[in-house]
């Protein structure tokens, strides 16, 4: 086989793995509920524009205003992401440039995941994130390394 040959299946195969292990739990996650809160709260600034009282009554937006099931599932499997991902950083012994990139934003992050090398597992890894995901993962970051 030819060298070429060889580096790319070593890519597909690392690529398949890399999503293999992102894809359940992204799965998992992408289905996020709408919630009502904004509609409840919108209605009820239209009528008190118009009428003294409101249509809404104070019980039903009690009820509304917690977060939706699915998101508060959605943001537990969040975090486990995220401690998943920064263990992967401090395992492959890059958390200093982690946190170097972190302070420079989501735009700084990205650069630098893009910048590394397409063999090293941990771009894949925080690649196969969600956009959400990665934004706790720069949070992370920066509340907890004390580098």
């Amino acid at each position: 086989m030819k060298r070429t040959t060889l580096r790319a299946a070593g890519v597909s195969a690392l690529a398949a793995i890399a999503f293999g292990m992102a894809a359940p739990a992204a799965q998992a996650t992408t289905s996020t509920p709408v919630r009502a809160v904004a509609a409840v709260q919108t209605v009820g600034f239209q009528q008190s524009t118009t009428s003294t009282s409101p249509s809404v009554p104070s019980g039903a937006t009690a009820s509304v205003d917690g977060p939706a099931n699915g998101e508060a599932v959605a943001k537990a499997g969040a975090g486990k992401l995220v401690k998943a991902a920064w263990d992967a950083i401090k395992r492959s012994g890059m958390a200093k440039k982690a946190w170097e990139a972190a302070k420079k934003g989501q735009t700084g992050f990205v650069g630098w995941v893009d910048s590394l090398s397409n063999f090293n597992p941990l771009k894949w890894t925080i690649k196969a994130l969600p956009g959400y995901a990665v934004q706790e993962l720069i949070a992370y970051i920066l509340n907890n390394y004390t580098g």
